[in-house]
C-alpha cells in the first residue's frame, strides 16, 4: 500500500484528481518588478511565444514546415509566403460552414445575465430551414470567392497542393471573365467533388441537430455519466453555456483572460511557464543567465457547459466539432487522426483548468438560478475546479449510419496523464526557442530548422515544398509555377494555355 501511494504522488494524474499546482501551472497574472530573468507572454508577445495546437502538429510533423509557414526566414518574398500559408481545402471549407450553422443554433439558445441578475439575452428561436440555406450559399461563396488574394479559405486544387490540372482549368475560366462570378464546368473534376462535400456539410450538420443537439435516437439517457442531458443539448439549461466558439474566437460571459472587443470576445489561450537554459537575449546570455518564458498556448473551444448530475455532481464538458471521415466499420477516425485529435483534447484540458479554476465562484449566480428554474436543490459547490469533473470529447459529425455513441466518446480530463503531457509540451518549446538566436525580433536561420518532413515522407503533401531547399526534384516538378507567378497569373492570366 504504501509502494502504491508513493506512485499515486509521483504520478498525479493516478488520483483522478488534479490541480494546477500539481501541473506546476497557475491562473495568468498581472506581475509586476519582475526578475530579469523571467520572459512573459504580456511583455514580449510574438510568433516566438505564441502557440496552438496546429502549430505545435506542424512542428512535430516538420521543423522546416514550420519555420518556413512562419514568414520568419527573411530571404522569402513575403507575397509568396502569404500565398502558400493560404492554400487550403474543400474540407475546410466545410468545416466552416458546418460550424457556422452550429454556432446559430447555440448562439440562439444562449442567454446571459448582468452581474445583477438581470436578463442581458434571452433565448430565441431558430430556422431551420434558413440555416441550411445559408450554410448551402456561404459554402458555394466560399468556391467561387477562392480566387481573391485575400479570401481566408486560399486558392488552389484545395484538396491536394499539386494543383497543375487544376491551375489550366482555372487558366481557361479566368480567359472567359471575371473570376469572381467565374462557375466551375462539368468537365473541372473539381465540380464533382464540390458537389459532394456540399451535399456532405448539409448531412453532418442534421447529424448535429438531430442527434446530438434534439437527441432524436433517446441515446443520452443511458450515459452513465450524464455528461449530457437527456433529450440532447437543447436541454442545457442556457445560463450554463459558458463558452461558445465564434469566428475562431470564443464568446465568454466573465472573462478574466485578454479582452479584445466589446461583448466578451477573446482570443482563448492558457499560460505555461518554461525554463530555458541558454535563451535568445542578449543580455541575459552576456550575464549567463538562465530564463523562465511563459507561452500563450490558443485553443478555441467549439462548445463548453457546466451540468449537474441528479446527485449533484459537477460537469464541465466540451465539445469539438469535427468533419473528418470515420472508418466504416469501427465508427472511428484513422489511427493518426485519433492520436492528434486527443492531444488536441489535451490541451483543452489544460486550458479549461486554468482558465475555469473558479468556475463555481465565477458563475455562482446562474448555477443558482438554474437550479431555482429547475426546482432542484442546490449542491455545495467545490472551491476549485478539479481535472475528475472535466469531460472533453470530439463529436464526428460525417455519414449517415453511426448512432451517437460511436460519433461521441468523451474522456475525463483525470484520465489523460497531463502531467506527462505537460512536461513534454515544455521541452518541445524550450527545444524550439533555442534555435533563435534573439526573439524580440526573432530572429533565426533556415539551417537551424532540419526538414525533418523528409523523414516522415509528408513533402508531397506540404505546401512549403517550393520554398525548401532540400526538397526533392521531383516535388519540385509537381508545383507548375511559384506561387508569385501564380498570383501574376490570376491578376493577368496568360492568353497562351499552360503546357
Amino acid at each position: 500500500m504504501a509502494s502504491q501511494a508513493r506512485n499515486n504522488e509521483e504520478f498525479p494524474a493516478a488520483r483522478g484528481c488534479l490541480t494546477l499546482e500539481q501541473l506546476g501551472l497557475k491562473v495568468p497574472r498581472v506581475v509586476t518588478d519582475l526578475p530579469i530573468a523571467d520572459v512573459h507572454a504580456q511583455a514580449s508577445y510574438n510568433s516566438v511565444l505564441d502557440e496552438s495546437h496546429t502549430g505545435l502538429t506542424l512542428q512535430g510533423r516538420c521543423e522546416r514546415a514550420w519555420y518556413l509557414g512562419s514568414g520568419l526566414e527573411p530571404s522569402i518574398d513575403q507575397r509568396e509566403h502569404h500565398i502558400l500559408r493560404s492554400l487550403s481545402s474543400y474540407i475546410g471549407a466545410l468545416g466552416t460552414v458546418v460550424h457556422e450553422g452550429i454556432r446559430r443554433v447555440l448562439d440562439a439558445q444562449r442567454e446571459r445575465l448582468s452581474h445583477d441578475g438581470r436578463v442581458l439575452k434571452a433565448q430565441t428561436p431558430y430556422d431551420l430551414d434558413q440555416i441550411l440555406k445559408s450554410i448551402t450559399e456561404r459554402f458555394r461563396y466560399m468556391e467561387q470567392h477562392s480566387w481573391a488574394e485575400f479570401f481566408p479559405n486560399g486558392r488552389a486544387d484545395r484538396d491536394h497542393p499539386r494543383f497543375i490540372e487544376h491551375l489550366k482549368i482555372k487558366h481557361q475560366l479566368v480567359a472567359e471573365g471575371s473570376p469572381q462570378l467565374v462557375n466551375l464546368q462539368e468537365k473541372s473534376p473539381d465540380q464533382h467533388t464540390f458537389v459532394r462535400l456540399e451535399e456532405e456539410a448539409l448531412q453532418a450538420f442534421k447529424n448535429w441537430h438531430e442527434l446530438v443537439y434534439l437527441d432524436k435516437q433517446d441515446v443520452f439517457k443511458d450515459d452513465p455519466r450524464q455528461i449530457v442531458p437527456i433529450g440532447g443539448l437543447a436541454k442545457i439549461d442556457p445560463l450554463l453555456i459558458i463558452e461558445l466558439e465564434e469566428k475562431n474566437v470564443s464568446y465568454v460571459k466573465h472573462d478574466s483572460f485578454e479582452i479584445l472587443g466589446l461583448g466578451g470576445v477573446s482570443i482563448p489561450y492558457y499560460e505555461i511557464e518554461v525554463p530555458i537554459e541558454h535563451p535568445p537575449i542578449d543580455k541575459l546570455s552576456r550575464n549567463d543567465l538562465s530564463a523562465r518564458f511563459t507561452f500563450r498556448v490558443k485553443t478555441v473551444l467549439d462548445l463548453a457547459y457546466l451540468t449537474f448530475t441528479p446527485e449533484g455532481a459537477p460537469r464541465l464538458v466540451a465539445m469539438d466539432w469535427k468533419t473528418n471521415r470515420l472508418d466504416s466499420f469501427s465508427g472511428a477516425p484513422s489511427f493518426a487522426a485519433a492520436e492528434e485529435h486527443l492531444t488536441q483534447l489535451k490541451h483543452y484540458a489544460v486550458y479549461l483548468l486554468q482558465r475555469y479554476k473558479d468556475v463555481f465562484q465565477r458563475f455562482a449566480p446562474e448555477i443558482k438560478r438554474s437550479f431555482e428554474r429547475a426546482h432542484r436543490t442546490m449542491p455545495k459547490l467545490p472551491n476549485e475546479l478539479s481535472a475528475d469533473m472535466v469531460y472533453l470529447g470530439d463529436l464526428y459529425l460525417y455519414g449517415e449510419e453511426l448512432s451517437t455513441p460511436y460519433r461521441f466518446k468523451p474522456i475525463c480530463a483525470a484520465d489523460m496523464d497531463l502531467d506527462l503531457f505537460v512536461d513534454n509540451l515544455r521541452t518541445r518549446m524550450a527545444a524550439k526557442v533555442e534555435k533563435f538566436t534573439n526573439i524580440d525580433p526573432p530572429v533565426s536561420s533556415l539551417q537551424a530548422w532540419a526538414p525533418t518532413g523528409l523523414e516522415n515522407n509528408v513533402c508531397q503533401r506540404c505546401n512549403q515544398a517550393p520554398l525548401c531547399p532540400d526538397a526533392s526534384a521531383e516535388i519540385r516538378k509537381e508545383w507548375p509555377v511559384s506561387s508569385a507567378d501564380m498570383l501574376a497569373q490570376l491578376r493577368h492570366p496568360r492568353r497562351i494555355p499552360l503546357s
